[in-house]
């Protein structure tokens, strides 16, 4: 039988997986109210697309998880033999509700490399690797034990812990994509910064994508941390998996926030959505001139931001003066080759 001494300790811990549970709760449905009018002005308001629907996944099936699994914590009416594999929907509801928001920082780095087919497969493997990694390691969790002899309000709780040290994938496997995710952020935003020519909107894109992005990477890798710590120095079986709520809100919320700052960014007119710069050929017997376009992209603001994972553009338009040609035709694209008709029309401006 368990000692008074031992009771009163495990009585300790469950409250406190309790309270910590309810704390990380109510910090999601804060930001939930806060942000509300965002939402309705970002979200709901422009036409449904694939961001809208990860973003309400995210936002709102957490809630309704997290409802659920607060009743189970407090209930009495959930007995031990339910909570045996109650848990195990719990570690599975988390690692799929996370893997949605992973797909989210996935989809925002492949729109910043144009859509790069190599890019998406690579992630999308790591994401693979990831839910699979931590689908074992939920399968080898189980209940925390109930306490004999103590009344049922205290020994209410589903709480999934584990005695393996490969369950620590749960918080270590998110820790290698997000750190990926991160490193070609930063490499791909430091050549739109170091390279400049792009029109604000475009530049004001990517300066969030890299504020946000390193304010993700830094405070969900501490949260992760901070779980994997104390999974490994914790000797109580009952606080290995505490600090998980926490976790998996506060990324929720993370991603949440990330969505509404990309759409603060007005979207341009369709008569505002190029830059142009007026050249003159070398050819000064011809006199002609042509204009080199910049477009603001609309494809990377309308889709990144509505839709997700639509390319950043780097062409270059060319309108021929003189040559009755009013159409913008894609002069270069982001590998610097010319396209067949407006390579034909810039030589004939120059012939």
């Amino acid at each position: 039988m368990s000692s008074p001494t031992t009771e009163t300790q495990a009585v300790r811990h469950l409250l406190a997986g309790k309270y910590f549970q309810i704390a990380s709760f109510v910090m999601l449905i804060y930001d939930h109210g806060i942000t509300f009018s965002q939402e309705v002005e970002r979200i709901w308001r422009p036409r449904f697309s694939g961001a809208t629907l990860l973003f309400l996944i995210n936002r709102y099936l957490t809630a309704v998880q997290f409802i659920i699994m607060i009743d189970a914590f407090h209930d009495p009416a959930w007995p031990p033999s339910v909570c045996k594999n109650f848990v195990k929907f719990e570690g599975a509801s988390a690692v799929a509700l996370i893997s949605i928001c992973e797909l989210t920082m996935i989809l925002r780095v492949y729109a910043l490399y144009g859509r790069s087919a190599p890019v998406l497969i690579f992630l999308l493997a790591l994401l693979v690797a990831q839910i699979t990694i931590s689908a074992y390691g939920v399968h080898l969790g189980f209940p925390v034990p109930s306490i004999p002899g103590l009344p049922d309000g205290h020994t209410t709780g589903c709480i999934l812990t584990s005695s393996s040290n490969f369950s620590s994938s749960l918080w270590i496997a998110p820790l290698v994509t997000d750190s990926c995710l991160f490193a070609l952020t930063l490499w791909r935003a430091r050549r739109y910064l170091r390279n400049g020519g792009y029109a604000d909107q475009k530049l004001r894109i990517v300066q969030i994508v890299l504020r946000d992005g390193t304010l993700y990477f830094f405070v969900i890798f501490l949260a992760n941390l901070m779980n994997t710590m104390i999974y490994f120095l914790s000797s109580a079986l009952d606080l290995k998996a505490i600090g998980a709520s926490f976790s998996q809100l506060l990324t929720s919320v993370m991603v949440s926030r990330l969505v509404l700052n990309l759409r603060s960014v007005p979207l341009p007119s369709a008569s505002s959505r190029y830059h142009t710069t007026t050249y003159t050929t070398t050819r000064t017997d011809q006199g002609r001139g042509f204009e080199l376009t910049r477009p603001l992209s609309a494809s990377f603001l309308d889709l990144t931001l509505n839709h997700l994972g639509e390319e950043v553009e780097d062409f270059e338009y060319i309108d021929i003066e003189g040559e009755g040609i009013s159409d913008r035709m894609p002069v270069k694209n982001r590998q610097g080759s010319w396209s067949r008709s407006a390579r034909t029309a810039y030589q004939a401006s120059v012939a």
